[in-house]
C-alpha cells in the first residue's frame, strides 16, 4: 500500500463547515486536578494535603510539559488530518473514502483510527479521543466500527450458548 500524501496546509481545501478541532493535549484533567487538589488543601490533614500536592503535580507537568498540537479538524463532510506538529501539512479525507472508523482505549493510549476503502488506514494520537467519537457518532455513526458490528451481531440468530458465552465476556471485562 501506498503511503498518504500530505500537502501544505494552504493547498489542502476541507469541505464542508467546521464542527470540531482536535488536539493532542487534554484540555479537561488538568483542569479538574487543579481543583481537586485546591480543594484538598483545605482540608487540615498531612495526608490529605500531600496528595493535593499531588494531584497539583500531575496538573502541573500536564499544563506546562505537555506539549498541544492540533491532531484533526472535523468538517460535516470530511476530516482534515494534520501531518506534523507545527500543522504545516495536511491531508483532507472525506466521508465518501472512508470505509469505517474507530476509536481505542488500550493501555493509556488513546487512538482515532480511520479505515479507507482502498484498505489504507490513519492512525492518530490523541487525549482528546472521546471527543472525536462524540463529533464522528454525530455524523457519521453508520462507519462507526462498533456500530457496524452490533448490526452484523443483530442481524445473526442469537442461541442459548451464544447468549451465555456473551455474559460470562462481559464478567470477565469487568
Amino acid at each position: 500500500m501506498n503511503e498518504l500524501s500530505y500537502i501544505d496546509v494552504k493547498d489542502c481545501k476541507p469541505e464542508g463547515s467546521f464542527v470540531k478541532a482536535i488536539c493532542f493535549k487534554p484540555k479537561k484533567a488538568p483542569i479538574v486536578c487543579l481543583v481537586i487538589g485546591v480543594a484538598l488543601m483545605l482540608v487540615n490533614n498531612l495526608f490529605v494535603r500531600l496528595l493535593a500536592v499531588v494531584f497539583l503535580a500531575m496538573a502541573v507537568v500536564v499544563l506546562k510539559l505537555v506539549r498541544d498540537f492540533k491532531v484533526m479538524d472535523i468538517f460535516d463532510k470530511g476530516i482534515m488530518f494534520y501531518g506534523d506538529e507545527q500543522a504545516k501539512t495536511a491531508l483532507f479525507v472525506s466521508f465518501d473514502d472512508m470505509e469505517s472508523w474507530n476509536v481505542n482505549h488500550e493501555g493509556g493510549h488513546d487512538t482515532v483510527e480511520i479505515k479507507l476503502k482502498d484498505g489504507r488506514m490513519i492512525i492518530k494520537d490523541t487525549f482528546e479521543a472521546d471527543q472525536a467519537y462524540k463529533a464522528l457518532y454525530s455524523l457519521v455513526k453508520e462507519k462507526d466500527e462498533r456500530y457496524l458490528k452490533a448490526l452484523k451481531d443483530r442481524e445473526k440468530p442469537l442461541s442459548i450458548p451464544d447468549a451465555l458465552n456473551n455474559i460470562k465476556r462481559s464478567f470477565k471485562k469487568k
